[in-house]
């Protein structure tokens, strides 16, 4: 593993951003991080610094507001039957049965009053239909998700892109240190879906279809991933 120190990465990055335009190593989607990698002179996805521990490499086209789910869950404390049989309502196309398709953004109450809530004191994340608690999730649990899913100690490099004659370029212009999730951060920018419905087409069609509940992470750009973690350091 290679060990660096802040000073170091911060120098070979703006080697690299001074090269300009640098031809992407492979096709499709890869290519923006195995040319990092590459350009930096690594054998593996990750970067070891005295001050912050291992910090995973992870690059991303500028421009490129990314949506990722989190997981697919239902809550503790009740069940997605029970969550539709008290709140579902009749599917317009297939009558027999209900339906129930919610979506809450920033825990801010939705138009069926369906909302999410921190509670501290227990470290759960309250899922609720205006006052009544539906389950919840432990935030220790989504903590442990959230960090799966994006890292938890990062360096992430942006670069524009462009393509010529069947060939992809990176400009790498743009780079940040990145540690500890900020999960009040991460609900904020969070989509929770509640998709209990039935299928629309093939031999199964009429029938239910519970796709779970999940949480999604929206709008993901330069402006807003760094604000994700409680250490964000612009180092480029």
């Amino acid at each position: 593993m290679t060990h660096w120190t802040l000073p170091q990465i911060k120098k070979t990055l703006c080697q690299i951003k001074e090269k300009g335009w640098v031809v992407s190593r492979r096709k499709h989607n890869t290519g923006i991080g195995q040319t990092l990698e590459e350009e930096l002179g690594l054998k593996e996805n990750n970067i070891s610094m005295p001050d912050f521990g291992i910090m995973e490499l992870k690059s991303q086209r500028s421009g490129t507001a990314s949506m990722m789910t989190l997981f697919t869950k239902k809550p503790e404390g009740i069940t997605n039957a029970e969550i539709l049989k008290r709140f579902g309502y009749l599917d317009p196309e297939y009558p027999k049965h209900k339906i129930l398709h919610q979506t809450i953004t920033n825990g801010k109450k939705n138009a069926r009053g369906f909302h999410c809530k921190i509670d501290e004191k227990e470290g759960k994340l309250l899922i609720l239909r205006n006052r009544t608690v539906l389950g919840y999730y432990k935030l220790d649990f989504l903590l442990q998700k959230a960090a799966e899913k994006i890292g938890n100690g990062l360096i992430l490099v942006f670069a524009d892109c462009k393509k010529e004659s069947n060939e992809e370029f990176f400009h790498y212009k743009e780079a940040w240190l990145l540690k500890d999730l900020d999960l009040k951060q991460f609900l904020a920018l969070s989509k929770y879906d509640i998709r209990l419905g039935v299928y629309r087409s093939g031999h199964n069609a009429g029938k239910p279809h519970d796709h779970g509940s999940a949480f999604r992470l929206t709008r993901l750009s330069e402006k807003t991933f760094p604000s994700l973690f409680k250490t964000h350091k612009r180092i480029l």
